[in-house]
């Protein structure tokens, strides 16, 4: 029979079906067995389930025969329609809106499902295409896919495929050539609609570790957008930007609702206060914001973490820079658990982590001093602290500012892990020795993270330490008293709490002046400490001295004018230290 006369036949038969759902409703179940019986084309199936789906939106009467022949067309041909399925999915998006809720729906929706069952890829591809922006057809056929348990992890496992793609704002005629597309922003968008679904976590259960890790990695695409970081910073493409956030936010919102179908919500909360979500919404602090992530994982998801390792690890060596970023980050950041670091040998750990510390880019070196400082929270022993603390020291000889800041805190975990369970003396001598130069460096917050580390290291010590760090204190005395009328607040808030450390540790008594001093610019209580030092220790008034002319020259003008109040006579004198101090001129900034 040539195709006209198929085609005929087929509209003959659509006519007969309007026709005998006005009369009854049987009719369309005899066209329906007749239709099954008789071998018609593709087009003219298509037009049948298309034309049988709009007339859901008729007579109660007609529901129910509509929906037989549905079945029957499905269950004789599902298999002959591979090539029609995209047509049959856009035919259904564009009336389901129309098509009463209830049993009715339900018909239509089934005649996606069944054909998702046999072809999951076309149906999810076709899809996809009405999916950006995901309206309230494609949402609800979305939902539809999603309850049905017979095909829902099938569904869900294509829109994984596509979610680790590279995605791009806009199509273009000429390819890249590096194989993005919008596609993985629709599927984001249809993941969302899937999750809101309860009866989606048996299905994401099985590819949670999969969805985790590309919904991150999309963010990471997202933020990495040229658009995304120029007009920040420039009032030009605003509407861009606005689109590219608006991705960033879709998948963000994914991810936190996979955490909630998981019954993890108290990672939200944890990641909201310490301002991760804010850090993984930026090009410059999403790093930082996956290794927060990952702490919270740890504290908060410790059944996943195996799934999560075990999906990291292939990602640590690709060509995809922000996918091997995003995996090494979370790799380090995993090294929190202890359960982690065991499910590989310890020397694969450490090799690969050596094998970052060297890389050319500052970035990886970075997070490899965040893996080491993680790494040794679970030794045990102070030979095995010791074995890891000249990686993390070579840090603090980094240009980069954010490396010395990570090795300088991977340096304060260490002692704050270990100070009750091991002797850790030997470590805190010598990491203050390395730290002096640090607390006078010009990068405000190293600045500030050093002084602090100093004060973290004044407690837990034996007595060999003691007499050391003693003498550690007195070299850095100066420079912490001038430094408590720095400009930067967060340096000033440092030194007055390891100036009390000190106090503490050296016995001065001289608390209530080392507070004055910090919030008044008051010259008596300063006056007040120098005749101390110079009473406790005369034999050191000429280094006292020299040290504050150094910081005559200080870039800082309440600095300078301390430094030169500071300045004491050189001799030894034990007398009244007014008679020791020598007023300089003023110095004005």
């Amino acid at each position: 029979m040539e195709i006209k006369a198929k085609l005929s036949k087929v509209h003959s038969e659509i006519s007969q079906i309007n026709m005998l759902m006005e009369k009854n409703e049987s009719g369309i179940s005899q066209i329906g067995d007749q239709s099954g019986k008789e071998h018609i084309s593709l087009v003219s199936l298509t037009d049948l389930v298309l034309t049988t789906v709009a007339s859901l939106k008729d007579s109660d009467n007609a529901i129910e025969a509509a929906t037989i022949t549905l079945a029957a067309i499905l269950e004789d041909h599902r298999a002959e329609m591979k090539e029609k399925v995209s047509d049959i999915v856009d035919g259904i998006y564009f009336q389901i809106n129309n098509v009463p809720e209830g049993s009715a729906r339900r018909a239509a929706l089934r005649v996606v499902c069944s054909l998702a069952e046999e072809y999951p890829e076309e149906v999810v591809s076709s899809l996809l295409r009405h999916s950006l922006p995901c309206d309230s057809n494609a949402a609800e056929l979305w939902k539809g896919l999603c309850r049905n348990l017979q095909i829902n992890a099938k569904v869900m496992w294509q829109l994984l495929r596509e979610l680790k793609q590279r995605p791009r704002l806009q199509e273009s005629s000429s390819s890249s050539g590096d194989g993005a597309s919008l596609t993985p922003l629709a599927a984001t968008r249809a993941l969302s609609e899937m999750l809101t679904i309860h009866v989606c976590i048996g299905a994401t259960r099985g590819f949670y570790p999969q969805l985790f890790l590309a919904l991150l990695t999309q963010v990471h695409y997202l933020v990495s957008l040229p658009g995304y970081t120029e007009v920040t910073r420039r009032e030009c493409g605003q509407q861009n930007r606005l689109t590219t956030a608006n991705h960033v936010s879709c998948a963000l919102e994914s991810l936190k609702t996979l955490l909630i179908r998981d019954r993890k919500e108290i990672v939200l909360p944890w990641m909201e206060k310490v301002g991760g979500w804010d850090l993984l919404s930026s090009a410059e602090g999403y790093l930082e914001g996956v290794l927060l992530l990952a702490r919270a994982m740890v504290t908060h998801s410790s059944h996943h973490l195996s799934g999560l390792l075990a999906n990291t690890i292939p990602n640590l060596h690709t060509e995809d820079e922000e996918k091997t970023l995003t995996a090494i980050a979370f790799f380090t950041g995993l090294l929190r658990s202890k359960s982690v670091t065991k499910l590989l040998p310890k020397r694969t750990i450490l090799g690969r982590l050596e094998e970052w510390r060297i890389d050319l880019r500052p970035t990886v070196r970075w997070l490899s001093v965040h893996g080491l400082g993680n790494m040794a929270l679970h030794q045990q022993k102070v030979k095995q602290l010791q074995a890891l603390l000249p990686a993390i020291l070579v840090g603090l000889n980094e240009t980069h500012e954010r490396l010395v800041r990570e090795a300088i805190t991977a340096l304060g975990s260490i002692l704050r892990h270990h100070r009750d369970r091991v002797n850790i003396s030997s470590i805190c001598v010598r990491i203050v020795k390395t730290l002096q130069p640090f607390l006078d460096d010009p990068r405000d917050k190293v600045r500030s993270s050093a002084i602090g580390l100093f004060g973290n290291l004044l407690s837990g010590l034996n007595l060999k330490s003691k007499s050391i760090m003693q003498e550690q204190v007195l070299s850095s005395l100066v420079p912490l008293l001038l430094h408590l009328h720095d400009q930067d607040q967060e340096v000033v808030e440092s030194c007055e709490w390891t100036l009390a450390r000190c106090n503490d540790f050296m016995g001065w008594k001289l608390l209530e002046e080392i507070f004055t001093m910090a919030h008044y610019d008051n010259q008596q209580a300063l006056c007040k400490v120098c005749e101390h030092l110079v009473q406790r220790y005369s034999g050191r008034v000429h280094e006292f001295l020299s040290q504050s002319q150094h910081y005559l020259k200080s870039g800082q003008a309440p600095v300078r004018r301390v430094a030169s109040m500071f300045t004491v006579a050189k001799g030894t004198e034990r007398s009244s230290f007014r008679r020791h101090v020598i007023r300089l001129p003023h110095v004005t900034g």
